[in-house]
């Protein structure tokens, strides 16, 4: 059951005041996208939200497994050309072979193709730099913008928007591309009457989460009792904390029995860090992947699905409240 909003100044806050909320993990495979999709799922049927979706997991992105489009014929993509990258100009180029013999290129990016005698840009070590450019003496190398990536947005099954962004193999502007998914969604109709943006961000603390936190009202860690979900989740809180951005834990397979669980649950209670929910082991959760659905539409009355409820009803009164 979704919380019912007696209290008029606060139906009449979330009408006005729009959410940006982001799912973050400090590692993979904890649950995080699950998580995310289930929270949209329940927030689309609530009378009350008008959620968007955003998976900034642009190295990644999964988000759409879950949330897959209504029409595959309305799935709008856009080229994404944020990435920059050496070009060789062969009519330009004298042989000197400088370019090697000087190591015009700290990333190792080119090599001599005896054959042709000229040389060969990797594009996957390519920085872009523009060493080459500035110091080749017939200025054979030019640096250029290419594809980096694409955006793709639709209309999910369940109803609401989708945008996520999908980097390019070789690119090196994932942040970049994480920035223009979020300045992408300024740009759909719902955008205006919507007041509950979820975003699935990528996991770790490097420059896609960076670009995740940035205007973020709240944020949700999803972890497991394991040494490597504490240490990586107090990375990731740190981050948090330095944006000075509110934030709960959700201590995904709650239930599991192990050695390290108390000390897990000390070391988060120690450090004051919110608890706002816990998920048990519950099966249900990889069937409902295995069918491309949330956990709570593929199975409502499941313990998993549930504890999501109550994590949910406890993100409005945090939200809104």
């Amino acid at each position: 059951m979704s919380l019912k909003i007696e209290d008029k100044n606060l139906a009449e806050s979330m009408e006005t005041q729009r959410k940006y909320v982001g799912v973050l993990s400090g590692k993979g495979g904890v649950g995080k996208t699950t998580l995310a999709a289930s929270i949209l799922a329940l927030a689309y049927k609530d009378p009350d939200i008008n959620p968007i979706a955003l998976d900034c997991d642009v190295d990644a992105p999964n988000l759409a497994l879950l949330l897959p489009p209504e029409n595959e014929e309305y799935v709008n993509k856009k080229k994404v050309f944020a990435t920059l990258k050496a070009e060789f100009l062969e009519n330009k180029c004298s042989q000197c072979k400088k370019c090697i013999n000087e190591h015009f290129c700290e990333f190792r990016a080119l090599r001599w193709n005896d054959e042709k005698n000229y040389p060969e840009i990797d594009y996957i070590a390519c920085e872009g730099c523009g060493a080459c450019k500035v110091l080749c003496p017939t200025h054979a190398f030019d640096i250029k913008p290419v594809k980096s990536g694409e955006i793709i947005s639709y209309k999910t099954e369940l109803g609401f928007e989708l945008i996520y962004g999908q980097t390019r193999l070789g690119s090196t502007t994932s942040g970049k591309l994480v920035s223009d998914v979020k300045e992408a969604v300024k740009g759909l109709k719902t955008f205006d009457s919507s007041n509950l943006i979820i975003i699935d961000g990528p996991p770790g603390i490097g420059c896609p989460v960076i670009a995740t936190f940035a205007g973020l009202d709240y944020v949700i860690f999803i972890t497991e009792p394991t040494p490597s979900g504490l240490h990586d989740l107090e990375r990731a809180i740190s981050v948090a904390q330095q944006f000075n951005i509110p934030y709960g834990i959700i201590i995904n397979k709650s239930d599991v029995i192990n050695d390290f669980k108390d000390d897990f649950l000390n070391s988060i209670r120690n450090a004051d860090h919110p608890i706002i929910g816990e998920i048990p082991v519950d099966f249900s959760i990889p069937k409902a992947m295995s069918f491309s659905e949330p956990v709570v539409d593929f199975a409502p009355s499941s313990k998993a699905s549930e504890s999501i409820k109550n994590i949910y009803n406890s993100l409005k009164k945090i939200l809104w409240n």
